[in-house]
């Protein structure tokens, strides 16, 4: 009787260590995923940053060539003249016109100087060299490499 007890007891001790390593395990993976989500999180603000940092630079740019290029005057001599008074309960600000030709000319110019970008990896030379119409053996030959090495850079690119 008391043998069998024990036999018992130590099947419910076994089976309790079995259950105990996977819950172990269960947990264990459940941090290994809370900690994969956090890095995801991290670089998805990362990401966001870079985004906003890009776009409040080319704002900036294209503020900075509106203020550049010439705005007509006004001929209206009362608007030229006078200030914009409000009562003093609001404020608005003066607001001033850009022809949508002029802002439209500058953020061109903007964009069309911060999209160039000079190669300087021996793929970005080769990408840019056949982007121009040249072919595999023009290319190969202007950088002095092979041309099989030219015809790989070119396959991996599509």
């Amino acid at each position: 009787m008391i043998t069998t007890i024990l036999i018992i007891l130590f099947l419910l001790q076994v089976i309790s260590f079995y259950f105990i390593a996977l819950l172990n395990a269960k947990i264990s993976r459940f941090n290994n995923m809370e900690q994969k989500q956090q890095q995801v999180l991290i670089d998805i603000e990362d990401s966001f940053s870079a985004y906003i940092a890009e776009i409040t630079d080319e704002n900036n740019r294209l503020l900075q060539e509106l203020q550049n290029t010439d705005v007509p005057k006004t001929t209206d001599p009362e608007v030229s003249e006078k200030p914009f008074i409000k009562a003093a309960t609001t404020f608005e600000p003066p607001i001033s016109f850009v022809s949508k030709q002029i802002a439209a000319s500058s953020y061109l110019k903007s964009v069309q100087t911060t999209t160039k970008k000079v190669p300087e990896t021996v793929r970005e030379k080769v990408l840019f060299h056949h982007e121009e119409g040249k072919n595999s053996d023009e290319i190969a030959k202007m950088l002095q490499i092979g041309k099989t090495e030219v015809e790989l850079f070119l396959k991996f690119n599509d």
